[in-house]
């Protein structure tokens, strides 16, 4: 089951369910609520806001991740999906070329000598 990345995205995206399900602020406001049904402003559930918004967000991007695998059903979203990850390869390559050749010539007009 883990020998494969949809196995792997599947069990990580089930741990940041459970994360999310233990850090829900709404279930922390139960208690204390304020006369309010299912709020998530009380003192507990405010500082949970913000962990739990970032759980959630990588839940959603392990998800897109996961539903990128079906593009298999289609011929040109798996074509598109293909030249997608070979372009973002070159792209990535393009980057750390422009990244060096910034800092090659930072560091050259850094050397000369200037008056000030």
């Amino acid at each position: 089951y883990l020998c494969q990345w949809q196995g792997w995205s599947s069990f990580l995206l089930t741990i940041f369910l459970f994360a999310m399900l233990c850090m829900e602020p709404i279930l922390h406001c139960m208690q204390d609520n304020d006369g309010y049904l299912f709020t998530e402003h009380c003192e507990e559930g405010e500082q949970l806001l913000f962990p739990y918004s970032v759980m959630s967000t990588a839940a959603m991007l392990v998800y897109f991740l996961l539903l990128s695998d079906l593009s298999v059903f289609s011929t040109r979203v798996s074509a598109f999906a293909l030249i997608c990850t070979r372009v973002v390869s070159e792209v990535a390559l393009f980057l750390f070329g422009l990244t060096f050749f910034v800092c090659a010539f930072a560091c050259a007009v850094s050397a000369l000598e200037q008056d000030d």
